[in-house]
């Protein structure tokens, strides 16, 4: 057996036999060259149905950096079930950063839980997003800044950079007078 005969083997089905024949004598070797064929058939098909629906197997990966902008803590923000982020009230929020989220594109359902001093009014209760947010994907953008606004809508802003606050969420906090500490 050399090279030229493993190429064969792998390459020439019809050769196959022939081979499996010289390298010990079988009473079901063809058999064997079937069941070959049809792995090999098996895969290809496989790779030829993943290639034709571009399909992607993993979710983009993102540094996911929490703004908001509410006057109460929030805790246990989910974006469709995935993330599982806290945040303090503006202006003490988007300083911590999770690492290698992995969350896929499109339309998102964005939940998140209210907190705040014992005995404030809803403490615990669980908020659903008015909107549903997109996420998008920017080339080269390996962040994303959740910004929670105070009508309980939800922006998804991917960036290349680490996210800041955005222009909105800065507005509405000079306007309620929250823009500093």
């Amino acid at each position: 057996m050399n090279d030229v005969d493993i190429v064969k083997f792998v390459v020439d089905f019809p050769m196959q036999l022939n081979f499996c024949q010289k390298l010990k004598p079988m009473k079901n070797c063809e058999d064997v060259s079937r069941i070959n064929r049809r792995r090999l058939l098996g895969a290809g098909v496989c790779v030829m149905l993943t290639n034709a629906c571009d399909a992607k197997l993993t979710k983009p990966r993102f540094n996911v950096v929490l703004f908001n902008y509410l006057n109460r803590p929030i805790f246990e923000l989910l974006i469709d079930g995935t993330v599982d982020a806290s945040s303090d009230a503006y202006p003490r929020t988007g300083s911590g950063i999770m690492i290698g989220v992995g969350i896929s594109l499109g339309q998102k359902k964005v939940t998140w839980r209210l907190d705040g001093p014992p005995g404030m009014k809803s403490n615990g209760e669980t908020i659903t997003s008015k909107n549903s947010p997109e996420l998008v994907s920017v080339p080269g953008g390996r962040y994303l800044g959740i910004h929670v606004y105070p009508d309980y809508t939800v922006d998804l802003i991917p960036s290349v950079g680490i996210p800041r606050a955005s222009q909105r969420g800065q507005k509405e906090m000079e306007e309620a007078g929250r823009d500093h500490d």
